[in-house]
């Protein structure tokens, strides 16, 4: 994909509201989604040859799934070749979710919420708002190099411990399927997403990660009536919802549009702050291009670290809640 891009022009240029200085390759989110492609193309095909207990009735779902998946990867790749405008590409977003649960038979839908099981028309509305939604926040919070993905990786790790600690956990088996997969195919891609960044996910990336996190969300803890399985979910996806929910809030407040973009996202705030902190280690009243580089090839991978571990929180949080 860094050949392809190079050979097209596929780069993301650096402008005010940018991290980065320079050009890089954006069509990362092609190669997780191959690599996602694949992982669950074998896990179908491992089900049907009984490597593993993958039942008929969860297997049924992946069809489904893979079709919103390639929905939400195709809107997100077309936004990264020409810009999507904001209101067509949530229209969008809103249709190929509910074809998910429409292809599914409404097996692809949340059963409850805070202990209280819903009708179908309200669980399949709140469904398309939830995958939508996480979709949105995976795309938000995607400004810093392997913030996105990171973040992907440790929820991921979070909701497969929760299928193997759990097996009567509805559709076990396919939760820890999904999120191995997506496991699977973060780890290959994040050393080149890192900083320095190669290569970015770009919003078919990111579109693609928050989809599969939010389906396997739905497919599994949803399910559940119990208050408990409403809230591993959000422990373990509160930074992109905490800093979503901020952001709308934030430019509400100023009669913006919630939608319009800026570079007031959490991971803007920290960076700003590490940035300082590094600045005040150099003894010169005025800083040299070195000093600024130096500041940010220190304060950029810390942040995102930091960002990490706060995720990582909410994951064992999660976890010791879905133990218990």
């Amino acid at each position: 994909m860094l050949r392809v891009c190079r050979r097209h022009g596929a780069f993301d240029p650096p402008d005010a509201r940018k991290i980065h200085k320079r050009s890089i390759p954006r069509m990362g989110g092609v190669a997780l989604f191959s690599a996602i492609s694949l992982g669950l193309t074998a896990a179908v095909i491992g089900a049907m040859l009984d490597w593993f207990n993958l039942e008929l009735g969860q297997s049924a779902l992946v069809p489904p799934i893979y079709v919103g998946l390639c929905g939400f990867f195709f809107i997100g790749f077309f936004d990264d070749i020409k810009s999507i405008p904001a209101v067509p590409r949530l229209l969008a977003q809103l249709a190929v979710a509910t074809l998910v649960i429409v292809l599914s038979g409404g097996a692809v839908s949340i059963s409850a919420i805070l202990g209280n099981a819903l009708p179908a028309w309200l669980g399949g509305l709140c469904t398309v708002l939830w995958i939508v939604g996480v979709v949105n926040t995976f795309n938000w919070i995607d400004g810093l190099d392997g913030l996105s993905s990171g973040v992907a990786l440790i929820a991921a790790a979070g909701f497969l411990a929760l299928a193997l600690l759990n097996p009567t956990l509805p559709n076990a088996v396919l939760c820890g399927t999904l999120a191995a997969v997506l496991i699977g195919s973060v780890l290959g891609f994040l050393p080149h997403n890192f900083f320095p960044a190669r290569i970015f996910v770009g919003d078919g990336g990111a579109f693609s990660l928050g989809y599969l996190l939010a389906v396997t969300s739905v497919v599994g803890l949803f399910k559940q009536a119990a208050l408990i399985s409403f809230l591993i979910p959000l422990a373990l996806l509160a930074l992109p919802i905490f800093d979503t929910a901020f952001a709308i809030l934030r430019r509400l407040s100023k009669g913006l549009n919630p939608l319009t973009p800026d570079n007031r996202h959490i991971h803007h705030r920290l960076l700003a702050l590490m940035s300082a902190r590094y600045s005040a280690r150099i003894d010169s009243e005025e800083l040299s291009q070195s000093d600024l580089e130096w500041v940010h090839s220190k304060a950029h991978p810390r942040t995102v670290l930091v960002l990490y571990s706060i995720t990582a929180v909410g994951a064992l949080l999660a976890v010791w809640l879905g133990s218990r």
